[in-house]
């Protein structure tokens, strides 16, 4: 079952798609984060729970790169990738204190790191597009 899903996952049209959910997922999370309501169940906070999801998804598919980046020497010749990390690891924090507790000063927290995060998201993905490109030709013109 692992070898399957590890298939699939890692399939260069897999890569592809989860690529453009996350884009898409992300635009939708900046476009209804002014109409939020202080609930789990509000649009934005469903579309930012599955957007996570894709984006460990991501991470996974990017294992490799992933590790090397404790390394200095790769986070110095991958600094917007080393960057959306940490932000993304910041993202992750502000959630946790979400669950512990929903309050302004939380809110205000959340927001500052999140206008960050989209900033160095968006820049992570412009820089990769070159890569994103790649995922749709032929291997066979590859070499």
């Amino acid at each position: 079952m692992q070898k399957v899903i590890k298939d699939i996952f890692l399939k260069r049209i897999s890569k592809a798609v989860v690529d453009v959910l996350l884009l898409a997922g992300l635009f939708l999370s900046i476009l209804s984060a002014r109409r939020c309501a202080d609930s789990w169940g509000s649009f934005h906070c469903i579309v930012s729970m599955v957007w996570y999801a894709l984006m460990l998804v991501h991470i996974w598919q990017h294992w490799q790169l992933t590790k090397a980046l404790t390394k200095w020497k790769v986070m110095k010749r991958n600094i917007i990738t080393s960057l959306t990390a940490v932000v993304f690891i910041l993202m992750t924090f502000s959630v946790i204190l979400f669950i512990a507790e929903i309050n302004d000063q939380f809110v205000r927290i959340h927001h500052i790191i999140a206008h960050v995060f989209w900033a160095v998201i968006i820049i992570h993905a412009i820089q990769k597009a070159k890569r994103f490109v790649q995922l749709f030709k032929d291997k066979k013109n590859k070499k």
